[in-house]
């Protein structure tokens, strides 16, 4: 007779002739009343009695490809199938586990390679930064440094044995940090008037024409030579005008306030407020300025721009740039075919030629570093030769004049160095589009031709940059700086070549150790601008030197206590840069604990293998 429940249980000598032990087909046994399994508890499976078994009601087996009786009687094996209401022979059970078999090793071939995915999924997603639970969610995309900041996290938790960055980083710690945090805030957001760095109301009165000229001068020296959107004798006379004929002109009397705003700016700190005041003054002229849809148009966003590199604004800056670059193509100044014509078609003088050429690199400049610096894309095309426009000239603005281009005694150095730095934009670009947009078949490592190459070119771009900065603060040492800058972002983990070389790791250790010096020195000197994206710079290079130890042959050239000393740098000029910056002292809180963690690679052998897990 066959079993009460006409089922026989697989058994564990059938589970050995099979490749896959427990693949069968045939009903699963629940708990009565549960539709699903419960977590942790193992199906048992079944095997029907066959019909040639029922049918001469003797007792079946679950035997693989058929029964014992069916077996001696050499006989085909069958039993019916009620999902499928048909009759299925028993060969299909051996199928389906070697076919579960043959998936199995696909998937672990496939699990395999995701796990090489992993570094480039931890460089290649996005980040979605929130300040505050009230505040909109931040894009940050892998150019930004965002991305090394999570493999960095990543590290901390292995070289911890932490399962969470939770375990580093205390819960107690992190309340602290947001409470010091929120201490910061409060000192420095617009909603919390008056305050040291904003004003409550704009300023009335313009100050003495002797200090204003003070102003202008120290704009024209740390700002104009980066971004030369004004044309400076014009501008004296417009000062002229508005001082002394009263001129009600809207763009005069927002440009010059506007340079009043940023020049309190490069003055020192105490002044924040008051130039707060100036800004807000200069919003009023801003709507009429916006209307006219011109060259002025363009300066006025510029001069926002600038004002917003230092200061927290209430004006987001990515729009205003987003708002220029679409005007600056809209009135055809970003192409060499239509830069030199007027309204009508007619060819425009050597002054308004010179002038729109200047907005149009200034706009596209400042499009391409916040593409660079947030991760998120430009307006512009990413595509060099796309951009069919001409430098501007070289000469000192006395000699640019509507009638043409006077001679000149030599170049103007404000100007090299602004085209120096364009420049810089332009190689930027060009790593940001091989290693940080779409994948491409190639590079796929850094022994690629075009690594050298573009070193290469790097290279060339250093050795050619101005030895003299005029007072600038943009001297040799600044633009080394830069170069260092780009040679981590062209070898550190990017999205196109997730794993670097240990090559690669050493070239952005010894590039990060120097700007750690560069930036110190540069904030206790006062001869650099300390901008968001300038803070930016020292938490990429804390986060670079942090990820190169993960390396073992970096560890073995440069011991614990010589890293100790260059973090300690890094986080010295990051409590420095919390002067002009609320939050930056909280993250040095911060990155106390994590570096902590990292350091503990020390205790380990080999190099560490990145993971996305977060």
């Amino acid at each position: 007779m066959h079993s009460a429940s006409e089922t026989s249980h697989i058994s564990p000598q059938a589970e050995q002739k099979s490749p896959v032990s427990g693949a069968a087909t045939g009903s699963r046994t629940r708990p009565k009343g549960s539709s699903r399994e419960p977590s942790g508890i193992q199906v048992q499976q079944t095997l029907t009695v066959c019909t040639r078994c029922r049918q001469r009601k003797i007792k079946c087996d679950p035997g693989l490809p058929r029964c014992s009786p069916c077996e001696k009687a050499n006989a085909q094996c069958e039993y019916f199938d009620v999902t499928k209401r048909t009759i299925v022979s028993r060969k299909y059970v051996v199928w389906l586990q070697h076919k579960i078999l043959q998936l199995e090793q696909e998937l672990a071939i496939l699990e395999a390679e995701d796990r090489e995915l992993d570094s480039e999924l931890a460089v290649r997603n996005p980040g979605l930064v929130r300040l505050k639970e009230s505040e909109e969610t931040k894009f940050l995309g892998p150019s930004s440094g965002i991305a090394i900041s999570r493999v960095v996290m990543n590290l901390a938790k292995q070289f911890s044995d932490s399962k969470s960055i939770k375990q580093i980083i205390s819960e107690t710690k992190v309340k602290a940090v947001e409470e010091q945090f929120a201490e910061e805030e409060a000192i420095a957001v617009p909603e919390n008037p008056p305050t040291p760095m904003y004003s409550e109301a704009p300023a009335v009165d313009l100050p003495s024409r002797d200090l204003t000229s003070n102003l202008v001068n120290l704009f024209f020296m740390k700002v104009h030579a980066m971004y030369p959107m004004l044309h400076e004798p014009s501008f004296l006379r417009d000062i002229d005008d508005v001082y002394h004929g009263g001129s009600q002109d809207a763009f005069k009397n927002f440009a010059l306030r506007m340079v009043i705003a940023v020049g309190l700016q490069r003055m020192d700190k105490q002044f924040a407020a008051l130039a707060d005041a100036y800004y807000l003054a200069a919003l009023k002229f801003l709507e009429e300025v916006v209307r006219l849809k011109s060259v002025q148009t363009l300066q006025a966003y510029a001069l926002i721009a600038a004002y917003s590199l230092l200061t927290p604004t209430r004006t987001a800056i990515y729009y205003v740039i987003g708002a220029a670059v679409r005007l600056a193509e809209a009135l055809g100044f970003t192409d060499e075919a239509t830069v030199g014509r007027g309204s009508r078609g007619q060819p425009v003088d050597a002054l308004e030629l010179d002038m729109r050429r200047r907005l149009a690199w200034s706009i596209i400049v400042m499009d391409f570093g916040l593409a660079h610096s947030l991760g998120r894309p430009s307006a512009m095309s990413v595509n060099q030769e796309d951009i069919n426009l001409n430098f501007f000239e070289i000469v000192d603005d006395e000699y640019i004049t509507p009638q043409g281009i006077l001679p000149a005694p030599g170049p103007s150095i404000k100007k090299w160095i602004s085209m120096h730095f364009f420049k810089m934009r332009l190689l930027q670009l060009e790593i940001r589009k091989a290693l940080y947009l779409k994948k491409r078949p190639e590079p796929i490592d850094d022994s690629y031709p075009w690594f050298l190459q573009m070193e290469q070119k790097l290279i060339a771009w250093r050795d050619a940059s101005p030895l003299e900065d005029t007072g600038t603060g943009l001297d040799k040492a600044w633009f080394n700086g830069r170069y260092n800058t780009m040679v981590v972002f062209l070898f550190r983990p990017s999205p196109q070549v997730p794993k670097p070389s240990s090559k690669a790791a050493l070239k952005c250790y010894d590039a990060v150790q120097y700007n750690v010096l560069m930036h110190r020195e540069q904030m206790r000197r006062r001869n650099v601008e300390t901008t968001w994206i300038f803070v930016q710079s020292i938490f990429m290079a804390v986060n670079t030197l942090l990820w190169t130890l993960s390396y073992e042959e970096v560890r073995r050239l440069h011991p614990r206590p010589e890293v100790e000393g260059y973090l300690d740098v890094g986080l010295e000029s990051i409590s420095l840069s919390a002067e002009r910056w609320p939050g930056a002292a909280s993250a040095h809180d911060l990155y106390l604990n994590l570096i902590e963690a990292v350091l503990k690679v020390y205790e380990k052998d080999g190099d560490i293998t990145i993971s996305a897990d977060s």
